[in-house]
């Protein structure tokens, strides 16, 4: 791991977010979600002087928390991770730091193509749970959407953190992808499928 973040393009900064948090579900003991989050960012960013971090108190920006933003040299460019990355959920965190840490893009020239033509706002929310293997690579497809299009913010939202969000949005199996709001569809696709799907008129 070292390795692999000392050899980043460029340094990535990560800004934990610490405020009042909604009652978890059932069965996620007694964690306290803000102090682990900050702790496992800490411990991640001791690894590479290409990582850096630091905590604040309820910045602007932020619709929940705790929650992570991931600043590639410093600069908003929509990423968040909402809860905290534990479980699977660690491998979601180190792949959005990769992936900050890159400047050229790791999707196809087909997919960075569609996406630099995108002429309107687009909010992608993958809810996801710790103890789901498949998770990571959806939300690193959003996250890498994010990073090629200025038109895109892109989230992950750790779904048993934030029980009254995911009924809304009828949250039975994860990873589920929203966008703009809107419950589109559950589980893993290809970068190909993730980018029409996005990008379907429905959307516009």
């Amino acid at each position: 791991m070292r390795e692999v973040l000392d050899a980043l393009d460029r340094p990535v900064d990560l800004l934990v977010a610490l405020g009042p948090e909604e009652t978890p579900l059932p069965g996620s003991r007694d964690i306290d979600f803000g102090e682990e989050t900050q702790r496992v960012v800490e411990g991640l960013a001791a690894l590479s002087d290409r990582v850096t971090f630091r905590v604040e108190e309820e910045p602007p920006g932020f619709e929940r928390y705790p929650a992570i933003a991931v600043l590639p040299e410093g600069e908003d460019v929509g990423l968040r991770y909402y809860g905290l990355p534990w479980g699977y959920e660690f491998a979601t965190l180190v792949g959005a730091v990769i992936e900050a840490g890159k400047t050229a893009s790791s999707l196809s020239a087909d997919s960075q193509e569609r996406l630099a033509a995108l002429d309107h706002d687009l909010t992608i929310d993958v809810f996801v749970t710790p103890t789901c293997p498949h998770c990571p690579p959806a939300v690193l497809h959003a996250y890498r959407a994010a990073l090629a299009s200025p038109r895109i913010r892109a989230s992950a939202i750790e779904a048993t953190e934030f029980p009254s969000l995911a009924d809304s949005m009828d949250v039975w199996s994860v990873p589920r992808i929203v966008v703009n709001g809107v419950p589109h569809w559950d589980g893993t696709v290809t970068e190909r499928v993730f980018v029409d799907r996005i990008l379907a008129p429905a959307f516009e």
